[in-house]
């Protein structure tokens, strides 16, 4: 059976300068990294027997591998996702709640087609708002770790990581206001 070509141009992105955001895409841009990394997260679940993706970002592309662990096809050689080892203190559940909270996002998300709704986004930033204490000693590559672990979807990966990462840098969220107060227990 012929399969349908898939065709994902990603010569047309622009080159990311580092230490400055490219806020050109969307307003997603910060929360789920760069225009080629979103690209690659839109590649998560194409039904295709097979995909080739020609490097733009090489320590993009490899961190995007390392998320969502695909099965990599070279000339010659065929490249078995990975199992998941995480560093012992990885391992170790996360305070303050927090693993909790994590695996309630991740079963949502699992539920729907399209990942992450908005409004268990808004929870979420709603509780790193309300309960900065819960979140002070986790790391961004704590949750990152865990979200991963879950099995979350890379671009959810990306936002719930985003959102904590803009946490420690002291930005605020707006929520819709049903949210505003919301709280994990």
């Amino acid at each position: 059976m012929t399969l349908p070509a898939v065709r994902h141009d990603l010569t047309s992105l622009p080159a990311r300068d580092s230490g400055r955001q490219d806020d050109s895409q969307n307003h997603r841009t910060y929360e789920t990294g760069s225009a080629h990394r979103k690209h690659l997260n839109g590649l998560w679940g194409v039904d295709a027997d097979a995909l080739a993706v020609i490097e733009w970002n090489e320590d993009e592309t490899a961190e995007w591998i390392e998320d969502a662990n695909p099965v990599q096809l070279f000339h010659g050689r065929t490249v078995e996702p990975q199992p998941a080892e995480e560093p012992a203190d990885r391992q170790e559940p996360l305070p303050n709640g927090v693993d909790g909270i994590l695996e309630h996002i991740a079963a949502m998300a699992a539920g729907y087609s399209s990942g992450l709704k908005w409004n268990e986004e808004d929870k979420l930033k709603a509780d790193m708002m309300n309960r900065p204490d819960r979140w002070v000693p986790i790391t961004v590559e704590q949750v990152r770790a865990k979200c991963r672990a879950l099995g979350m979807r890379p671009d959810d990966v990306d936002t719930v990581a985003g959102f904590l990462q803009r946490r420690k840098e002291g930005r605020r969220f707006n929520v819709q206001s049903s949210y505003r107060t919301f709280r994990f227990n």
